[in-house]
């Protein structure tokens, strides 16, 4: 399956202003990192998408991001999540997906 690239919530454009497309590989762990971004209950067309991180906080931070992110990956095969540290703006993120991991800063988004 192939996607159209997103960065900072925008479509990202090629010099020619076409949507930048992504390979199958790149768009399963796009699809892992909007999962873990958007807000459980917020997408109108479907309320399971998106991580449960309202009210993190505290010493167990990292573990209940983790926790979150794992059940917002639930419908993926092969894909999995862990908080590593907190950043100024979200949370870096190790995200693996058939077995190959990269790591990513989860920000938050409100309203998909």
């Amino acid at each position: 399956m192939r996607d159209v690239k997103w960065q900072n919530g925008d479509i990202v454009l090629d010099s020619a202003g076409r949507a930048e497309l992504l390979s199958a590989h790149d768009a399963a762990f796009q699809r892992a990192k909007i999962r873990m971004s958007a807000r459980r209950g917020r997408f109108i067309y479907d309320r399971e998408l998106g991580a449960d991180c309202d009210g993190i906080a505290g010493e167990m931070c990292l573990q209940q991001y983790g926790q979150a992110f794992g059940e917002a990956l639930v419908p993926y095969e092969n894909t999995g999540a862990k908080a590593v540290a907190l950043t100024e703006h979200g949370v870096r993120t190790e995200i693996t997906v058939n077995g190959e991991t990269k790591t990513e800063e989860v920000r938050r988004y409100g309203e998909l």
